[in-house]
């Protein structure tokens, strides 16, 4: 699993780490300190027992005399010898050792009188149990606290994914288990679905107004073509370019349909068998201008494919529209070689970074492209990923050149 060093909770993750580390620290080291001035008092307390002879007392100040001798002599024979003194004004040769976590000091006599062993019993609510407890208690905090940051950062990711799924086309993201929310995600996710629902009410009122105009224009041409057909004295030849006028604009309208519903995100892809030549030749059909001129076709065998022929030949046709409009010599290459279909034409390098030439409502800053909105390329792009083919942009050596592997659509290949 990558991890992500720039996000909100790694870096979260990493300062409550630093946290436990750095109490970690202060702690041992507070024991460290703690525990040599128990010490301390420990031995200062049985050389005063000593000096006042008060060393067979019971429980004299959380000391306690071992009288056993078997435990005295596996105390002594099994303990870690810390030091070993002999303090003045006493006649006992001094002893600190540990034994089984146990603090001991052995009191050997010099005068050949009784020796002692003296065991250090710390205070029920001593020093070190003090810091013991509030270290505990701190931490307990602190993961309460790590456990409700965390708690409220992590929808973070989740909602993250609604906001990729309405940038890939759902526009019905549900966002109501994060309306309800108090803090900055709750406030997000609001401004978010004010956000989709004014682009919900845009892409209504432009889905309405495309189907109006659309709807309007075939009428005049429904009725100038059954007009056409009842002139009887006219040359063929004229009625023939009104009728080719005709079926264009009916086919240019049928693909601002299809272009409409695709961009929506709500067009179904219907499949059909067909030679890929076909959809080429449809999408000369589509184009205003010369096409044997402008268009050169180079392909390697016969492709048979499964796919949309209408929204193909879009897809096909932008390209080649977007080739021609913007090359030097108003020409463009289709070409497919070993099932990679590809549109090349000289020119200078887009001024869109190559990131960002699929995105809709993005023109080239060029003279050529004046006219237009900008959705050629991510209507195409929407179109192939529908078919689950993907393109690619790359400038080379002066020509501009789009990249589309057909292999997921190609069935039969013939010479």
């Amino acid at each position: 699993m990558k991890i992500n060093r720039h996000s909100v909770l790694f870096k979260i993750n990493v300062a409550f780490i630093l946290i436990f580390v750095i109490l970690l620290f202060f702690y041992f080291s507070a024991y460290r300190i703690i525990n040599r001035i128990e010490t301390f008092h420990f031995i200062k307390k049985v050389i005063f027992l000593a000096k006042k002879n008060k060393l067979t007392d019971e429980n004299f100040l959380e000391i306690s005399l071992i009288k056993n001798r078997k435990d005295i002599l596996k105390i002594l024979k099994g303990g870690k010898y810390l030091l070993k003194r002999n303090p003045p004004r006493i006649s006992y040769i001094l002893s600190l050792l540990i034994y089984k976590g146990n603090e001991y000091i052995y009191l050997k006599s010099k005068t050949g009188k009784s020796d002692f062993l003296l065991e250090r019993r710390p205070k029920a609510y001593g020093r070190l149990e003090i810091l013991t407890a509030a270290w505990l208690g701190l931490d307990f905090v602190l993961i309460l606290l790590y456990l409700s940051i965390y708690r409220s950062i992590n929808p973070l990711g989740k909602l993250r994914n609604k906001i990729e799924e309405f940038k890939n086309g759902n526009i019905d993201v549900n966002l109501d288990e994060y309306i309800d929310r108090k803090d900055e995600i709750g406030y997000v996710a609001k401004e978010l679905k004010g956000a989709i629902d004014n682009v919900k009410k845009t892409i209504n009122t432009r889905t309405w107004f495309i189907r109006n105009i659309a709807h309007e224009l075939k009428t005049p041409i429904t009725k100038g073509k059954i007009a056409l057909e009842l002139l009887k004295d006219e040359d063929e030849n004229r009625k023939k370019v009104f009728a080719d006028i005709f079926i264009r604009l009916e086919m240019l309208i049928n693909e601002l349909f299809s272009s409409e519903k695709i961009a929506a995100g709500n067009k179904e892809i219907n499949l059909t068998s067909f030679n890929f030549q076909d959809a080429i030749n449809r999408a000369k059909e589509l184009l205003l201008v010369k096409q044997d001129e402008n268009i050169e076709i180079m392909l390697d065998v016969e492709y048979a494919v499964k796919a949309d022929f209408d929204l193909l030949s879009i897809a096909v046709k932008n390209l080649m529209e977007n080739g021609i409009k913007f090359s030097d010599n108003k020409k463009v290459t289709v070409e497919i070689k070993n099932g990679i279909l590809s549109f090349t034409n000289t020119g200078n390098k887009s001024s869109i970074p190559e990131e960002a030439i699929f995105e809709p409502f993005l023109k080239d800053t060029n003279i050529k492209n004046k006219d237009g909105f900008g959705l050629g390329l991510y209507i195409t792009k929407q179109i192939l990923e529908k078919h689950g083919l993907k393109i690619k942009y790359e400038y080379l050596k002066g020509k501009n050149v789009f990249y589309i592997d057909l292999h997921k659509i190609i069935y039969v290949k013939t010479l």
